[in-house]
């Protein structure tokens, strides 16, 4: 599956980031906690360890796909969440 021809449909059918506590590097997560009417979110774990998981970040917007970031989410609580937000 190639990330510039990913669709909202096939992003939407993804594992959501969120409830899995751990990931395969290089596989592609639907990040719901982002996700919304207008943009789909996903993400593609790059490295994880205990503390969390670095991941890049990919938005889906008009039938784009585009990189955004490479983002740092820490585990809290059982569950992961953006080191920006915690």
């Amino acid at each position: 599956m190639s990330l510039d021809m990913m669709t909202r449909a096939e992003t939407e059918k993804l594992p959501v980031f969120e409830e899995h506590a751990e990931h395969r590097m290089g596989s592609l997560y639907l990040w719901a906690g982002f996700t919304d009417l207008e943009y789909v979110f996903f993400v593609r774990p790059v490295a994880e360890n205990e503390l969390g998981c670095l991941a890049d970040v990919f938005a889906i917007h008009d039938g784009i796909v585009r990189f955004l970031a490479r983002e740092m989410f820490i585990r809290e609580g059982g569950r992961l969440r953006l080191l920006e937000e915690a």
